[in-house]
């Protein structure tokens, strides 16, 4: 997002450097500089662990599905959580906003996953295992579960920071 701001302010920024507009132009950086995207961070959480699914139905459909000739298959499931995601941005988004699409988005990726994973488990035998599969998922979830828990800072206290740092050190330990 910050991205797009810059590359839509960037030609006013240079226009207004030109012309010698030294208050307006530091006004504007300053801006863009302190944008804020903390109503968002919850959703963004959300989406960081709906790439995980998505990221993970993708490998399914793509690297096993479409080379067995199952294109059908990731089509069927392709459309069934497009259509759980439409559905549910409908009910979500008017109580939830954000949050309700981030949520709506992250339940569809989880759907294709799921499907594109039992139809791929039928055309190959080269998968991870479940027991790998179900590891990464649960770093995932620590991971996400470790900013929410940084995010809500209690009295000033740094209890997420110390979160944060014992699981990396338990990860690393692996």
């Amino acid at each position: 997002m910050l991205g797009a701001v810059i590359v839509v302010t960037v030609p006013r920024l240079a226009c207004l450097y030109g012309q010698k507009g030294g208050e307006f132009f530091q006004k504007l950086a300053r801006q863009i500089a302190d944008l804020d995207f903390a109503p968002a961070a919850g959703a963004m959480k959300l989406l960081g662990l709906a790439l995980v699914f998505s990221l993970l139905g993708w490998f399914y459909m793509a690297a096993v599905l479409v080379p067995a000739r199952q294109e059908r298959a990731a089509l069927l499931a392709i459309s069934i959580a497009s259509v759980v995601n439409v559905s549910l941005n409908f009910l979500l988004i008017p109580a939830f906003k954000e949050a309700g699409a981030a949520l709506a988005t992250l339940l569809a990726d989880l759907v294709t996953c799921l499907a594109c994973y039992f139809l791929a488990k039928k055309s190959a035998r080269l998968l991870p295992s479940g027991k790998k599969l179900a590891s990464s998922l649960l770093d995932c979830l620590y991971v996400t579960g470790s900013c929410w828990n940084l995010s809500v800072e209690v009295d000033g206290s740094k209890k997420g920071e110390i979160f944060v740092k014992n699981r990396q050190k338990a990860l690393v330990k692996r």
